[in-house]
C-alpha cells in the first residue's frame, strides 16, 4: 500500500465510529477490540488521546492513558502495572462485595460504605459465625472457582474482599495492592497472602485476562486504554524519558501482537494504540514492517481507491 496516497480520515469521524460501534454497546456487553491510529504529530496524538478519554468517561468506563515515553511497553507486566496503578481498587472491590451479598438476598445496608461482618450480622439479624460461613461460600463460588482467573489473582482478590469486611485484614490487603501495582514485595509476605510469585513477563497476560473478567464482575462498564507508542520510533530521548533499542521495539510489537491475538479473552477492553507516520515510514530497524507478525494482523490491505475503511484495525487520521 502506498501510504502517501491514502486520504486521511477526519479524527472526528473516526471518534464517532469508535463511540457508536464499540463504546456505546459492544464493549460494555463484554466485547473487546484493539485499534491502531496514525496521526500527524505529538500534538495531534495528544488531542486524540484527550477526546478518547472523554468518550470513555462519558460512557462510565475506566480510562487509562499510557505513554511509551515513561512505561516500558516492551514488557507486558509494565503495561499491567500501569493499568493497575490507576484503578480505584477499594471502590471496585466494595462494589463487587455488595453485589455478591445482594445476589444472595442480603442487600447491602449502606451502599458504598465498608461494613464489618459484625455490623452486617446485626443488620441482617444473623449469627456472625453463620454469616461468615455463607460469605466464604459466596466468595469461593464467585472468585476461587472461576477458572478464567489466574490462581494468584483469585487469592489476591479474596484478600481484598475480606479486607472490606474485616478490619484486621488491612495489612494483607496492602501487600496485595503492592503486588498488583508492581511494587517490590518480599516473597515471605506474598506467601502469607497465598500468592506464589511476583507478576512478570511469564504471567502478566494471565493477570490482564483475570483483571478484565473481574472488572466485569464488579459491574464496570468497560475499560479504555489509550497507548501512545510514538516513542518507539525515536532514536533519542529527552531527560526522564525511555529510549528503546531496535530489539526493544520489536519486543513492544510482540506485546501488541499478543494483545491483538488474545483480545477475545479480554472482555470489556478497548485499546487505542496511537502513533505517527514514523511507525510506517521511519527508521527501517524500528518500522512496523520489521515485525511482520503484527503488521499482517493490522495492515489494511483492501481499500477502495484512496479511501479507508473506518473500522479497519489501522487507520490514518487527520486532525
Amino acid at each position: 500500500m502506498d501510504v502517501l496516497a491514502i486520504r486521511p480520515l477526519p479524527l472526528a469521524e473516526w471518534l464517532s465510529i469508535v463511540e457508536r460501534e464499540y463504546l456505546s454497546a459492544f464493549v460494555p456487553a463484554g466485547g473487546a477490540a484493539v485499534k491502531f491510529a496514525i496521526l500527524a504529530d505529538e500534538a495531534a496524538i495528544s488531542a486524540a488521546t484527550a477526546q478518547l478519554m472523554a468518550l470513555g468517561q462519558v460512557r462510565s468506563m475506566l480510562t487509562v492513558q499510557i505513554e511509551a515515553r515513561y512505561t516500558r511497553v516492551h514488557m507486558i507486566q509494565e503495561l499491567f502495572f500501569a493499568i493497575a496503578r490507576t484503578l480505584p481498587w477499594d471502590t471496585l472491590v466494595q462494589g463487587y462485595v455488595e453485589a455478591v451479598f445482594s445476589a444472595n438476598a442480603c442487600p447491602w445496608p449502606r451502599p458504598g460504605e465498608m461494613m464489618t461482618m459484625a455490623d452486617l450480622a446485626s443488620a441482617f439479624a444473623v449469627a456472625p459465625s453463620l454469616l461468615t460461613r455463607q460469605r466464604d461460600q459466596w466468595l469461593t463460588a464467585g472468585l476461587w472457582n472461576d477458572q478464567r482467573l489466574a490462581q494468584d489473582f483469585r487469592a489476591a482478590l479474596l484478600w481484598l474482599c475480606v479486607a472490606r469486611l474485616e478490619r484486621d485484614a488491612g495489612e494483607a490487603a496492602a501487600v496485595v495492592l503492592q503486588w498488583l501495582r508492581g511494587d517490590k514485595v518480599k516473597a515471605a509476605l506474598l506467601r502469607r497472602v497465598d500468592i506464589s510469585t511476583r507478576i512478570s513477563r511469564t504471567n502478566a497476560r494471565a493477570m490482564l485476562v483475570s483483571l478484565c473478567h473481574f472488572l466485569r464482575k464488579a459491574g464496570v462498564a468497560g475499560q479504555l486504554v489509550v497507548l501512545n507508542i510514538r516513542q518507539l520510533s525515536r532514536t533519542t530521548a529527552d531527560e526522564g524519558e525511555l529510549r528503546y533499542s531496535p530489539a526493544a521495539v520489536m519486543d513492544s510489537y510482540e506485546v501488541l501482537r499478543e494483545i491483538v491475538d488474545g483480545v477475545e479473552d479480554l472482555p470489556g477492553l478497548f485499546v487505542a494504540v496511537l502513533a505517527d507516520a514514523e511507525l510506517v515510514t521511519g527508521d527501517p530497524r524500528r518500522a512496523l514492517s520489521q515485525y511482520a507478525a503484527l503488521q499482517m494482523r493490522i495492515w489494511p490491505d483492501v481499500r477502495p481507491g484512496d479511501r479507508q475503511n473506518p473500522v479497519a484495525p489501522l487507520v490514518w487520521l487527520a486532525s
